[in-house]
């Protein structure tokens, strides 16, 4: 079982739900043709998925809801679904220092909900200060450039984590 959901669009492909104890989660495919990864004809098919909590009115973490991952899977599956190239960028948030914790969550649910129609590549990244950020990119196997792709996340994840 899982969570009804409603795709509100707009220009964050935004889709929310709310849970048996009222808390609304936004999750979002933010256009991220900024990450230059490709070229415009693949730039125009990358997201970045992000996982929102919208209203809480508890103002405390919310307690652990199977139905939440199952919801969130689903919604996952049916964006990068409606197109061949569409392709998911996750980066773990490490404002609070918890982006290891949010990448074992988010690795958890994809080997959990993984059917083998997609693809996942994990890197790290370096901000100009000697930031780590960890990223996750996520495609379906059936992608017509899958392979292009692959070997341009590679890539810049090793320029990046190389330079001077």
């Amino acid at each position: 079982m899982q969570y009804d959901f409603i795709f509100l669009g707009g220009k964050n492909n935004s889709y929310v739900f709310e849970t048996i104890r009222g808390i609304v989660y936004e999750i979002k495919f933010k256009p991220s043709s900024y990450i230059n990864l490709f070229d415009e004809n693949i730039s125009d098919f990358i997201f970045e998925f992000v996982i929102e909590v919208a209203i809480n009115e508890t103002g405390k973490n919310p307690p652990f809801d199977a139905k939440v991952s199952r919801t969130i899977a689903q919604i996952f599956k049916e964006f990068l679904l409606k197109h061949d190239n569409n392709i998911a960028i996750y980066i773990c948030d490490s404002s609070d220092g918890k982006q290891e914790l949010r990448k074992r969550k988010f690795d958890e649910w994809y080997d959990k909900y993984q059917d083998n129609t997609f693809a996942k590549m994990n890197e790290k990244l370096k901000d100009s200060k000697g930031n780590f950020y960890l990223i996750s990119m996520i495609l379906q196997y059936k992608n017509p450039r899958r392979v292009q792709i692959i070997d341009a996340f590679l890539k810049l994840a090793d320029d990046n984590n190389t330079e001077k």
